[in-house]
């Protein structure tokens, strides 16, 4: 009897107080990713890619070399009008100036490769040159949402077996705006 007076309140709580109703599934709190494991060096520009694309700054840091795995530091050389201005420029620079860029105002931005070349491959490094174009939709007014030069990558693989980018010169080849006006005008 005294069994019955302990386990009652018990089973009245249990299933009084729905456990075991399933619970309506919430939305997840962060986009999809589109970032694979970076086992080759042209899954590193299709990352760098996507997360320009879908304006995800944690993707878009991590196509960078991380010094904790890898004897390389990043660096970042930019275009001649923009010498002198970047002589401090990181990782955490990095992160701030594509942060400060924001969500695009009004529609998808867009990455563009021309003439991707591949040189001085070896079983640990390689060198993409490659014409560009970047188009994205900012939300400041008098700053140009076009850019457009010539990128030279150096990527390497980490302990990881991972490749990422330890090296980007940026070089212009128009009158137009480069890469480096971008990160010059949103490191603020």
């Amino acid at each position: 009897m005294k069994l019955w007076k302990i386990t009652l309140p018990f089973f009245i709580f249990l299933f009084g107080c729905d456990l075991f109703t399933p619970r309506t599934p919430e939305n997840p709190a962060s986009e999809t990713s589109q970032f694979e494991p970076p086992v080759t060096p042209e899954i590193v520009l299709d990352n760098l890619t996507n997360a320009i694309v879908s304006s995800n700054v944690d993707n878009y840091i991590r196509c960078f070399v991380d010094s904790a795995v890898s004897i390389q530091s990043f660096t970042f050389v930019p275009s001649g009008n923009f010498q002198g201005l970047f002589q401090s420029w990181s990782l955490e620079e990095e992160r701030r100036y594509f942060q400060n860029l924001g969500k695009p105002l009004y529609s998808v931005p867009i990455l563009l490769f021309t003439n991707l070349n591949s040189e001085n491959r070896t079983s640990s490094s390689v060198e993409f040159t490659t014409n560009y174009l970047l188009i994205y939709p900012h939300q400041k007014t008098n700053i140009t949402k076009q850019v457009q030069g010539y990128m030279h990558l150096f990527l390497s693989i980490d302990q990881q077996q991972r490749w990422s980018i330890y090296r980007w010169e940026d070089i212009k080849t128009t009158s137009d705006s480069t890469w480096s006006y971008l990160k010059y005008n949103f490191n603020f």
